[in-house]
């Protein structure tokens, strides 16, 4: 531990989905910089399978990923380490009135909402797609296809509600949440990294400080903490 805390030097690849590179990764890259600004630092935005791939080829030291199936498919050269586990909630923005006057709602009273949709390629669009499915009602969309930053976006000017990880509602004053039930939604967040190959004392930091970061957002007081806990 004292050679990682005198790290000056080194690089880390760290992969992450677009939902995780706005709230979990931002702040892990945030406390990083501060603990170790002389390491080099490089971030790839894939969803999960295609971070699983490139961390299997040797193109990333690190990936958090939410979808563990193509660990399999990569072999035993991989391994995975739960960090947490993230309840999906609906968000609305904080300037129309709270879409329920309930703390939680169905997926039923989602589906009769305008909903603004993830890309086809999203993880997440993948999950809340098969749950409306279970659930045997038909989502009402009002904008379909969209990244991440546009979803927020659209939900802050009032142009519909969505389905996102709760972790996104970090620093986000002008959304609202409310927990999904019937059923609640939730999605592992791990971490993952090649079990063939020594972590350099860069990654070794990195691994360390993801860690930290996972525990200091699922603990204390504060309302994430409800949403978010260690797996």
């Amino acid at each position: 531990m004292a050679e990682l805390s005198g790290l000056q030097r080194g690089r880390v690849r760290l992969g992450a989905t677009p939902t995780l590179c706005i709230s979990l990764v931002a702040e892990v890259l945030s406390a990083f910089r501060n603990a170790h600004p002389g390491i080099e630092l490089h971030i790839m935005e894939r969803g999960s399978r295609s971070l699983i791939q490139e961390l299997s080829d040797g193109a990333l030291d690190l990936a958090i990923i939410t979808a563990t199936d193509g660990l399999r498919e990569a072999g035993t050269s991989l391994a995975r380490t739960p960090l947490l586990a993230e309840e999906l909630v609906l968000v609305s923005s904080a300037a129309n009135p709270p879409v329920s006057a309930q703390q939680e709602i169905s997926l039923t009273e989602v589906a009769k909402m305008p909903l603004v949709t993830f890309h086809e390629s999203y993880d997440l669009r993948i999950t809340t797609d098969a749950a409306f499915r279970v659930a045997g009602v038909e989502p009402n969309s009002a904008v379909e296809g969209a990244e991440m930053d546009a979803v927020l976006r659209f939900v802050e000017r009032g142009i519909g509600v969505a389905v996102v990880p709760a972790m996104v509602l970090l620093d986000r004053p002008t959304l609202r949440s409310v927990r999904l039930h019937k059923p609640q939604l939730t999605r592992t967040i791990s971490l993952a990294h090649r079990v063939d190959v020594n972590p350099t004392p860069a990654a070794q930091a990195m691994q360390n400080m993801i860690t930290a970061v996972a525990d200091a957002l699922s603990t204390g007081e504060t309302p994430l903490a409800r949403l978010v806990t260690r797996a």
